[in-house]
């Protein structure tokens, strides 16, 4: 029987159809692309070789091919495992992942741009002028210190040998001769600190803008009034008791050269801006996204601020209290 030349087109278009869709079966069901298959789960030529460059990359043993994919396989068959028990929503194991994944997105957004961040000379150059005081040290005097105590239970006769006393240590100091840079035995015969007397009442150097706590704002500020190396105060009465001061010695206001300062404050400078760059690459995120319920939040138990201190309190070292 004759076929019509429509009914012989038909016909080898049908059977055209399913060669392909039969070839198409195969070739799915081949899929050479796969390696292996745990379940619904696949390992392809391409996970393959990810892990294979993944040890490569971390210095790890490279097996004989078939024992690496077998080893993949025990690894996806473990991982399939813990989902089927749900250990994947487990809280520490999903931090443990938004850790990963947060990582992995600064890596990608962020550090570029941090990395692309600079600090200008002329940036240096302002921050340098505008801290001009932090680059200054202050101008120090070397001073000696001689005091006679005296306390609140002190009767008005003693109190007045005391102050006759000091008067008689100044005059003693003043006959010092000019080598003698501090009180010299001056101090040994008269001053009540033991920690200055036998060393001529060596006190210190000290500064216009920083007083120690150990001797009153008033000697101190009479020590630093003395104009020349070699001058002695009056005698001051001040909290304790008596004190003269004598200038042993001075130096000049040091300034730091912006050559020696550059480098920290390029630091410095440098850390401000990539911490505003996070910070707005942060905001970028959250904006239009976030809503908080705060009266919710409020019924939420919560430590006090006590345990939170004692919680954040950094690790001891063994053996240390």
């Amino acid at each position: 029987m004759k076929m019509k030349p429509s009914t012989q087109t038909t016909t080898a278009a049908v059977f055209l159809t399913g060669l392909l869709l039969l070839s198409a079966g195969c070739a799915k069901k081949a899929a050479p692309n796969v390696l292996a298959r745990v379940g619904e789960q696949v390992i392809t030529v391409d996970d393959f070789k990810a892990e294979l460059q993944y040890r490569i990359a971390n210095l790890q043993p490279i097996p004989e091919r078939q024992i690496l994919l077998e080893q993949m396989i025990t690894r996806l068959t473990l991982v399939e495992q813990a989902k089927a028990e749900g250990l994947d929503a487990a809280a520490d194991v999903r931090r443990n992942y938004e850790d990963m994944l947060i990582a992995r997105l600064k890596e990608n957004k962020l550090e570029p741009q941090l990395a692309a961040v600079k600090v200008l000379p002329d940036e240096i150059q302002a921050a340098y002028a505008q801290d001009a005081a932090r680059f200054t040290q202050a101008a120090k005097v070397h001073l000696a210190v001689i005091f006679l105590a005296v306390d609140a239970k002190t009767t008005t006769n003693r109190l007045a040998e005391v102050a006759a006393r000091a008067n008689e240590a100044r005059r003693q100091a003043l006959t010092l001769p000019a080598t003698e840079r501090g009180f010299g035995h001056v101090a040994a015969d008269f001053s009540d600190d033991q920690i200055t007397r036998y060393r001529g009442g060596d006190a210190g150097w000290f500064t216009t803008n920083l007083f120690a706590v150990r001797w009153p704002a008033e000697v101190l500020t009479a020590g630093l009034a003395l104009t020349n190396t070699g001058d002695v105060s009056e005698v001051i009465h001040a909290a304790g008791g008596y004190y003269l001061a004598k200038k042993m010695d001075s130096r000049g206001a040091v300034v730091t050269p912006l050559a020696k300062a550059q480098g920290g404050i390029e630091r410095r400078l440098l850390t401000a801006k990539r911490t505003e760059l996070e910070e707005e690459f942060g905001r970028s995120l959250r904006a239009g996204k976030v809503q908080t319920d705060l009266p919710l939040l409020s019924a939420v138990a919560y430590p006090t601020q006590t345990l939170v201190k004692i919680a954040a309190r950094p690790p001891t070292l063994p053996g240390s209290p």
